[in-house]
């Protein structure tokens, strides 16, 4: 009866392992899949903590115009501009296949005082709201806590 009852355990053990999910692609009302496309146009950072410190203020008044197709990005803080390049690529993480955004903005003259190299990183795409005007990102590589960068589209005038 002992053996019965071990056996019945494992099997009731195993039938949860099998039938847990680990789908975790956001699929529901509240999301969409991330593509390229939806970066284009002029963004602005709504969240940003790095080693789990928020640093949001530091980005203030900062826009971010992206253009995915030429890989560019022009940096715009009180009317002054640089221009950088970013990539686009999906990068696979043990068989599962992530967004990542790549920002260089490392060699530009920064037009405002927040330290854009603290924004230089491969950045993996995790997550976009329904309508697609926020994008989540969270660093690809960290020892520590990872950075979190969150961007918010910045809606046209109606001029």
């Amino acid at each position: 009866m002992k053996a019965f009852m071990k056996i019945l355990c494992l099997v009731l053990v195993a039938n949860l392992f099998l039938n847990c999910s680990s789908n975790d692609d956001n699929s529901g009302d509240s999301s969409q899949q991330f593509s390229p496309e939806l970066l284009n146009g002029k963004w602005r950072i709504s969240f940003f903590s790095d080693e789990n410190e928020t640093r949001t203020t530091e980005f203030n008044g900062y826009e971010f115009l992206f253009n995915t197709e030429e890989e560019s990005a022009v940096i715009t803080y009180n009317g002054a501009s640089e221009n950088a390049s970013i990539e686009v690529f999906i990068e696979d993480d043990l068989g599962e296949d992530m967004w990542v955004v790549y920002t260089d903005f490392d060699n530009i003259e920064n037009p405002g005082d927040a330290d854009l190299n603290d924004l230089v990183e491969d950045w993996i795409v995790t997550d976009v709201n329904k309508n697609g005007t926020v994008i989540k990102f969270e660093e690809l590589y960290s020892n520590n806590a990872p950075e979190i960068l969150h961007l918010t589209k910045i809606e046209p005038s109606n001029n």
